[in-house]
């Protein structure tokens, strides 16, 4: 079996083909994209081949990004994790497993990828029971993935944290008599130094964006003007925005996460912490660029008509064709954007480094900022965001909107 499907321009507009060639048949069928722009037609591509599968009853394994779901090849043998003689490695492997219903998609992915990737194929040629696991173990465990493998002291200290919870469990169980990790020295923390961009920086590319990829201005610009985290600019609803009132409401996430190999992106009706659940004073241009976002895509609903996804209708970021924004396409074409125009690089989540240092420039107290940025404490403001510069929420936003207005 074999499936095909490409654009090819027909006139004004492209048009969408697929083709699947299955026991000497072959399956055709094609529609207009109703746009003259080949990205876009790209884009709607996707999901007329998936409608053409279906239509055609046709079972293709295909990779596929899914929504709200996880994929666990093996379910937990939990009665494995009492054994006084399991294998180190096989009660790693369960102890991640047996958690996913408990942690969430980006820890479990992460917890998972370190045991796959570092923990297993370390440990594995050692052929040890759990119990016999020393320290001295760990410890040169750590001094290869710093000096062989050459990992950051801050990628051993997540090994570490990973580690502790194991041999913890495993001593509730019993399973183990001491816990080796009580007497292994970690790496010290190394403090990441984010980049960020200066006025001049930050007028050069919102000029750039509102020319040429008018697609991509308002994510940049919002994020700017509120220091959004990515999760919550993609997770951001029309019901969160009070036009009348002029406030905005950061109530929701939307995040993607790799699990064996599938992207999982997750929907959720909360923020990272309690403290990320704030409300923002709407400005002017703010405003202004929203209207026209939701103008432009009552706009597009008429022009795409039945090819427009109306699933994603509650969200403010949608591309043309309706398809939620993923969070990293979002990432992906940033960069590739500033790469094109030559820009100095930094990365999407630096814009909110950006609004910080701006709103710190701006004479702003760390308490507004902390709780700006929806910090759980005035100390992790300091840590992250303030060493990158040098010298009320009405207030903190109007601060921000007097340097990025454009």
């Amino acid at each position: 079996m074999y499936i095909s499907s490409y654009t090819r321009k027909r006139g004004k507009f492209f048009h969408m083909i697929v083709e699947v060639f299955k026991n000497k048949k072959r399956h055709f069928k094609s529609r207009s994209s109703k746009t003259s722009d080949k990205e876009i037609a790209e884009r709607m591509l996707e999901g007329f081949e998936q409608e053409c599968i279906s239509l055609f009853k046709l079972n293709i394994n295909k990779d596929k990004i899914l929504n709200n779901e996880r994929l666990f090849k093996k379910v937990p043998d939990v009665a494995n994790m009492y054994d006084k003689d399991v294998k180190f490695c096989v009660f790693a492997k369960q102890y991640v497993l047996m958690r996913y219903k408990s942690i969430s998609d980006e820890t479990y992915s992460s917890y998972l990828s370190v045991v796959k990737n570092s923990i297993i194929p370390y440990f594995f040629k050692m052929n040890k029971k759990l119990r016999e696991i020393e320290a001295l173990d760990i410890q040169k465990f750590y001094f290869h993935e710093l000096n062989v493998r050459e990992v950051s002291p801050n990628t051993v200290i997540h090994y570490h944290n990973l580690l502790s919870l194991i041999f913890k469990y495993a001593l509730k169980l019993g399973t183990i008599d001491k816990n080796p990790l009580l007497t292994v020295e970690k790496p010290k923390k190394q403090k990441f130094i984010g980049k960020t961009y200066n006025p001049e920086e930050i007028h050069r590319l919102l000029n750039l964006l509102k020319k040429d990829y008018p697609q991509i201005f308002a994510p940049v610009y919002i994020t700017l003007q509120y220091g959004l985290r990515r999760s919550e600019l993609i997770g951001l609803k029309w019901s969160a925005i009070d036009f009348e009132g002029n406030t905005l409401k950061v109530i929701s996430t939307v995040t993607q996460t790799a699990i064996e190999g599938t992207q999982i992106i997750t929907c959720k009706n909360k923020t990272k912490s309690i403290a990320g659940m704030r409300s923002f004073f709407l400005t002017p241009k703010t405003k202004e660029i929203l209207l026209e976002l939701k103008r432009k895509q009552e706009e597009n609903k008429k022009t795409f008509g039945s090819s427009y996804c109306k699933k994603y209708e509650e969200f403010v970021f949608v591309d043309p064709i309706g398809e939620r924004i993923k969070p990293k396409s979002l990432s992906g074409r940033f960069a590739h954007i500033l790469k094109k125009n030559d820009l100095p690089y930094i990365r999407f989540h630096d814009l909110r480094h950006t609004a910080a240092t701006l709103l710190y420039g701006a004479n702003t107290n760390i308490k507004d900022i902390q709780v700006f940025l929806g910090h759980s404490s005035a100390k992790t403001t300091m840590d992250i965001y303030i060493h990158l510069f040098n010298n009320s929420n009405i207030g903190t936003v109007s601060a921000i909107d007097e340097r990025i207005n454009i």
